[in-house]
């Protein structure tokens, strides 16, 4: 935007506002599956409840510094579209580490699962390496915003911070994706067969989760890249926030869809032991009924035995080990 007379509202505007509109929209949707969460997961543990609590804190922090700054741009600076490549404002900065912290934490979580289904730390601290270098640089832009000159002046000198940024962002989620497929398909000749489908139902959310995340952030790091004079990947960057957070709910509330099939394919052969109520950490942590008991088991008899200890969240059969991802 060289003056006045080049400005195209509608990469400006109009992408603010739609990005503002589809991050409303996933907040919506993002409420809506926490109120879900809490009525059918309500004996889950404290730590896990903080933690679906803190993002959607996050969430609503982040929603109200977005709209404070579409409405500097579109209301208070009205008419001067020079400004919005003029100095930051404050709002736009708390964004990016607001949307840093809440992408770092649900990685992490996802990091977790890798450790809780392996116990091997190679995996995961190579995971939890991305998730920390990726909370630095977004702290490091944080910072440097609140002194830059312009936003013009920040994307020239330090587009590259930005690109960094993005990359590994979309690098983490790939990475993560993979090695829970990954040791999710090596499990499934472990167990019995109606496992199997529960496993194979896991592997397929993992990958859209995956996928969808991962494959957003390549867009708005293409947006970026290519198209650095309008506010076009801003759009992207007001939707990122929402689904990272999107993807965790909606693997801790597939956990009731889970645990229907598993009652459904395995009906007749359980048997749970007196300590504990239904209590069942599955694949990936996406089977965990109420928590009555740190002793709770349940042990399914189709020929051999599928046992788990809920003490440290291990699937055994046969000698083989199926460590639930979740056991917090």
């Amino acid at each position: 935007m060289s003056s006045t007379g080049a400005f195209d509202p509608n990469v400006f505007y109009g992408a603010l506002l739609i990005g503002l509109v589809l991050s409303a929209v996933l907040f919506g949707v993002s409420t809506v599956q926490v109120y879900i969460y809490h009525g059918r997961f309500p004996d889950d543990r404290v730590r896990l409840k903080a933690l679906v609590a803190f993002l959607w804190l996050m969430e609503g922090a982040h929603l109200g510094m977005i709209t404070n700054l579409a409405y500097t741009w579109m209301v208070t600076d009205f008419g001067q579209p020079e400004l919005m490549l003029g100095r930051i404002p404050r709002s736009l900065s708390g964004t990016i580490i607001v949307t840093s912290v809440i992408s770092v934490t649900v990685q992490g979580f996802f990091s977790y699962r890798i450790y809780a289904l392996s116990r091997s730390w190679l995996a995961t601290v190579f995971s939890y390496s991305i998730t920390l270098v990726r909370l630095g640089l977004g702290t490091s832009i944080f910072a440097l915003s609140l002194t830059a000159p312009s936003l013009a002046a920040f994307n020239a000198q330090y587009q590259w911070l930005l690109i960094t940024l993005w990359s590994l962002t979309a690098a983490g989620d790939i990475t993560i994706t993979l090695a829970l497929v990954y040791l999710l398909w090596r499990q499934r000749s472990k167990v019995m067969s109606h496992t199997t489908q529960l496993l194979d139902k896991v592997i397929k959310w993992t990958v859209e989760t995956g996928v969808t995340t991962s494959l957003f952030t390549t867009l708005m790091l293409i947006c970026f890249h290519t198209m650095p004079d309008n506010l076009v990947w801003m759009a992207f960057f007001f939707i990122e926030a929402r689904l990272f957070v999107n993807s965790l709910l909606a693997a801790l509330n597939s956990r009731t869809v889970l645990r229907e099939l598993h009652q459904q394919s395995g009906s007749g052969n359980q048997s749970a032991t007196q300590d504990g109520g239904a209590n069942l950490n599955g694949a990936v942590g996406m089977l965990s009924f109420k928590r009555q008991s740190p002793t709770t088991a349940i042990s399914v008899d189709v020929h051999s035995h599928l046992d788990l200890d809920d003490s440290d969240g291990n699937w055994s059969r046969s000698g083989s080990n199926l460590k639930g991802a979740v056991t917090w």
